[in-house]
């Protein structure tokens, strides 16, 4: 005899609840393989979370032979991550600990610097959509491995024309976003 899920006992409810919604979700996915992300890039990043303050962060990222450096910094140079991507595995560097939300970031920078030719065989065909807009606004949506059957995990926008195409928003499911913008070189 089947039980229907409303009503199972919470304590026994929650754990199927769970893995029911963690069908959809996963740890920050990598690409299958390497691509040609333009580096080494050097950005200014502004968190905006509901009811917080904005935070400004600045992030270097670096090519060191067959791996990538990605390096987090606050606006006084302290760093807050650093980490490297070699062989599809993030690995910390240095002394600081691993920073899961930083990583999540990286991901979906990689996600919206890698050219949309290389997507499917990144992520899957299914892992990903794209759509320009009629305002001429352009959107990339990541669904991660639960594909079309999802929401997005995060949405990356670039501005319409004349706006650069350096200069784009990436929006979490939580409602986080982050303001990418290339940083300038100072006299």
């Amino acid at each position: 005899m089947r039980t229907p899920l409303f009503s199972l006992r919470p304590r026994k409810a929650l754990p199927l609840l769970a893995l029911l919604l963690g069908a959809c979700s996963s740890a920050p996915p990598v690409p299958r393989h390497e691509a040609d992300l333009g580096l080494p890039r050097r950005v200014h990043i502004v968190q905006r979370t509901a009811s917080q303050p904005s935070l400004d962060r600045m992030l270097v990222v670096q090519q060191i032979g067959q791996a990538s450096r990605w390096s987090l910094f606050d606006p006084l140079g302290v760093p807050l991550a650093r980490q490297q991507l070699q062989n599809g595995q993030w690995h910390s560097v240095g002394l600081l600990p691993p920073n899961a939300p930083a990583r999540i970031l990286f991901a979906e920078l990689i996600f919206a610097w890698m050219p949309r030719d290389q997507l499917d065989s990144a992520y899957g065909p299914d892992a990903w959509r794209a759509q320009a807009l009629p305002d001429g606004r352009r959107v990339r949506l990541f669904l991660g491995s639960g594909g079309s059957d999802c929401s997005p995990l995060w949405t990356v926008a670039w501005a319409a024309p004349p706006a650069p195409r350096s200069t784009f928003t990436i929006t979490q499911a939580d409602g986080t976003s982050w303001l990418v913008s290339p940083l300038r070189d100072q006299p």
